[in-house]
């Protein structure tokens, strides 16, 4: 079992290559300061955050935290190597615990990284 380490957009440089000298399994990035929770949009500087960090990593990098929506995991998914979506899944449970809602969810999130996968990112 490994550990998992976290870092924030806010982790030092000197920090980050230390955490990342350690890290084994992967390297948890945290999308945006603050606590986690569902989040209308995710922070402008998520991209170079991820640069950044697989700059000094030898580890698969996911990103968790505020991903709420398929266009979020679309976005954190072309830059990194795995999405992690956790308040958005319990809020589901909590409101249908048939998971009828879950697995909908899941299933448009797949959906989109899958479609998003098959095409070039566009151009803005």
């Amino acid at each position: 079992v490994d550990l998992i380490y976290l870092v924030a957009p806010t982790t030092t440089e000197a920090r980050l290559r230390i955490v990342a000298g350690r890290s084994r399994g992967f390297l948890y990035l945290v999308s945006l300061t603050g606590v986690t929770g569902s989040r209308a949009s995710l922070d402008d500087g998520l991209e170079s955050f991820v640069a950044r960090t697989r700059a000094v990593s030898r580890v698969p990098l996911c990103v968790g935290f505020g991903i709420s929506n398929p266009s979020q995991a679309v976005r954190v998914a072309r830059i990194a190597d795995g999405v992690i979506i956790g308040s958005r899944l319990l809020q589901l449970v909590d409101d249908d615990p048939s998971l009828a809602a879950v697995s909908s969810f899941v299933r448009d999130v797949r959906v989109a990284i899958d479609e998003a996968a098959a095409s070039p990112p566009a151009v803005t």
